[in-house]
């Protein structure tokens, strides 16, 4: 396992721990307790006719120098490695070292100390025993007090405290005609992308932020990042600005970082698709429970248009019904709430703040193009069980809820019975059903190996891996919503079958386009390897998934150029799809006037 590591909060945990051992040992030896001194040793064996302060001086340093090393290993081969409280990994990890030091390190040092070879200082013995037990007891006490104290202050290696700022952003502001444009979109056919793994919610009641542009290095390496987009020969690419370090007021915005990137996309060529909305929000808007945060995440869409009137594609608002399940039904983010009535909430104030930023946006920039990014998702009954396919059939409804109300398509009559029980007030139904925000929409179906769910025997999903595939699932999404779509996101967490993931996945593309399905697009998602993404970021573990083109020292991974031969195969032919413009218009021809729609 790879692991992103803390090494400045590693050496000093590691620190700490010997800090520890020293403040427990050091009084009981100035009283005569028989308890081995550690720092004694240390210091005496490097100065040994030294006055105390400073051979203390040395054996300290020494000791010190000796818990932050042993850290770091902690932190690169034992962290997270058990299912255990962090206090308790250090405990328990305080064993491999303990060894070392009973049977060789403190024999050894015996036997080259010079006070012991002068008769200045008496010999215990090969292992310390010949004058009792107490320094093997002290020396197994001393490295649990450090084992301890390394796992309570070595925690949260990725991440940073919610009310502060992550290293690397820059600090300095182009003006706003440094980045205006007047540039003219090249004609946008069928689109070959990549992403930026952009999430940023927050875990633990809200003080501390999960930020994947942190943990994944872009912060630091976003001018390499964009060139090795091109290096791929790719121009589209799905970028989520860290809306949680913009818009860190009310109508206040900082786009310092921003700037410097949009400036740079532009001049290698690069089209972003812009994701204003990525499973977080700022601080002062708290979590999705907030009935501010639609008109809020409005007007930071609004004030985003306006300043990069250049940017032609919008992802308002990624994955509305995975950010509320996970923030408010399985409590892994945010509100960190599990009840149907926040899941609720948090699906009307997600659906509400698409509609809004798509219509603020649409003011702005007339022939903008919006792609709502969301998860493919399907529940299948284990059996035949009236109850499991009841909860199955809910599920199966449950994941359209927030795609229905943007696109104004209507939910099912007892779908809309339990939004109203569940707090959504029928006047605010009613809005949505009047909106029309879909001309300028297409629609994104993202699809990972456990997208699809078994409802088990005691009707729990359960990830049922690839039964179905892409092409089965996103054509359910189609028959529903009869817009265009782009397969907007996918990837394997095992780097050597990704090859092999990519392939299927495009020639599920390709049969939709056959069966005449308007498909304007494949992502890969992400450009780099991602940080604790293998469990949806519900803890700052820092482990890495070999998921990206890129790992995150930029080499390419065997999926960077298995997609690169993709598209020198298929671009050529692709050059000859209709543009998304001719997509857009053809789809509104076929489905004006408004159609009824039945739901199943």
């Amino acid at each position: 396992m790879i692991r992103h590591i803390a090494y400045r909060k590693a050496v000093l945990a590691g620190m700490a721990g010997a800090i520890a051992w020293e403040v427990v040992a050091r009084p009981l030896i100035l009283v005569g307790a028989p308890y081995f001194d550690i720092v004694g040793t240390l210091g005496t064996l490097v100065l040994p006719h030294a006055s105390p302060w400073a051979w203390w001086t040395a054996g300290m340093a020494l000791h010190l120098s000796v818990g932050a090393i042993w850290a770091v290993f902690y932190a690169y081969f034992f962290w997270s490695v058990l299912p255990l409280p962090p206090i308790w990994q250090g405990f328990f990890f305080a064993f491999v070292p303990m060894p070392l030091a009973l049977f060789i390190m403190h024999p050894q040092f015996e036997l080259m100390h010079p006070l012991v070879q002068s008769g200045e200082l008496p010999y215990s013995g090969l292992f310390g025993v010949s004058g009792g037990l107490h320094e093997p007891a002290s020396i197994v006490a001393g490295h649990l007090i450090w084992g301890t104290v390394l796992g309570l202050v070595y925690v949260r290696p990725v991440g940073y405290a919610a009310k502060r700022r992550p290293r690397h952003i820059v600090e300095a502001s182009r003006s706003a005609a440094a980045v205006a444009s007047a540039r003219q979109p090249a004609e946008d056919r069928f689109m070959f992308a990549t992403g930026i793994e952009c999430s940023y919610p927050t875990l633990e009641g809200g003080r501390w932020r999960v930020d994947e542009m942190a943990a994944c290095g872009h912060y630091r390496h976003w001018r390499t990042d964009l060139l090795l987009v091109r290096d791929l020969g790719l121009r589209y690419l799905r970028y989520g600005p860290p809306l949680h370090l913009i818009n860190h007021r009310r109508g206040q915005y900082d786009w310092a970082f921003l700037d410097e990137v949009a400036a740079e996309m532009q001049r290698l060529g690069i089209t972003p698709i812009m994701d204003l909305c990525h499973f977080g929000l700022p601080d002062w808007l708290e979590n999705f429970q907030n009935p501010d945060a639609p008109h809020a995440l409005a007007d930071y869409a609004r004030a985003f248009a306006r300043r990069y009137d250049w940017v032609r594609f919008y992802t308002p608002v990624n994955e509305m019904y995975v950010c509320a399940r996970l923030s408010a039904l399985e409590g892994l983010w945010n509100e960190q709430r599990r009840d149907e009535r926040a899941f609720v909430t948090a699906t009307r104030h997600l659906a509400k703040a698409s509609v809004l930023m798509m219509q603020a946006i649409a003011a702005a920039q007339p022939d903008v193009v919006f792609i709502n990014s969301e998860s493919g998702e399907f529940f299948q009954p284990c059996c035949p069980d009236p109850r499991i396919r009841q909860i199955a059939d809910f599920e199966n409804q449950r994941r359209f809820i927030a795609l229905d109300l943007l696109y104004a398509g209507g939910v099912r009559e007892d779908i809309r019975d339990y939004l109203i029980e569940n707090g959504m007030p029928p006047e605010e139904y009613a809005w949505f059903m009047q909106q029309d925000v879909g001309q300028r929409a297409i629609l994104g179906v993202d699809y990972y190996e456990w997208n699809e769910k078994l409802i088990d025997a005691q009707g729990n999903p359960q990830a049922l891996g690839e039964l179905f595939g892409w092409y089965v699932i996103a054509r359910q999404y189609y028959e529903r919503y009869q817009r265009p779509m782009m397969h907007t996101e996918t990837n394997c967490l095992d780097a050597r079958e990704a090859p092999r993931w990519l392939w299927r996945q495009w020639h599920n593309v390709q049969l939709m386009r056959n069966s005449g399905v308007p498909i304007v697009g494949f992502t890969w998602y992400s450009l780099t390897d991602q940080v604790d993404w293998d469990i949806a970021l519900r803890e700052p573990l820092g482990n890495v998934n070999p998921v990206g083109l890129f790992d995150l020292n930029r080499d390419p991974r065997l999926v960077g150029l298995a997609y690169k031969h993709l598209m020198a195969l298929f671009e050529p032919d692709l050059r000859q799809a209709p543009s998304i413009g001719a997509v857009l218009n053809d789809a509104l021809w076929k489905t004006s006037p408004p159609r009824s729609r039945r739901h199943a």
